[in-house]
């Protein structure tokens, strides 16, 4: 599956990651932690920003987690479901 297609039908909310700081953290530390800008972390905490899979993947590497860790549905990803088992009735 290519990046594009994962990220028209896969979101995961920015505003996740910010739960891993402090309440009162400031948003330029929090993107010198992260690598984004200020203005961006000021807009994860709107709530209404999602990050595709590769940068929530990245993003979650920064903070020393697996991204699972912070999105709960992140083994829902299609690339990580098991191939479902054929019965012989069903071939």
């Amino acid at each position: 599956m290519t990046r594009k297609k994962l990220t028209n039908r896969w979101c995961f909310p920015a505003a996740a990651l910010l739960e891993s700081f402090g309440e009162g953290e400031w948003a330029s530390n929090i993107g010198a932690v992260l690598g984004v800008s200020r203005t961006r972390v000021q807009q994860w905490r709107k709530g209404t920003t999602n990050l595709d899979p590769y940068t929530a993947d990245k993003l979650a590497i920064k903070l020393g987690k697996h991204p699972s860790q912070i999105w709960t549905n992140w083994f829902d990803l299609p690339e990580y479901q098991q191939p479902q088992e054929t019965t012989n009735e069903q071939q």
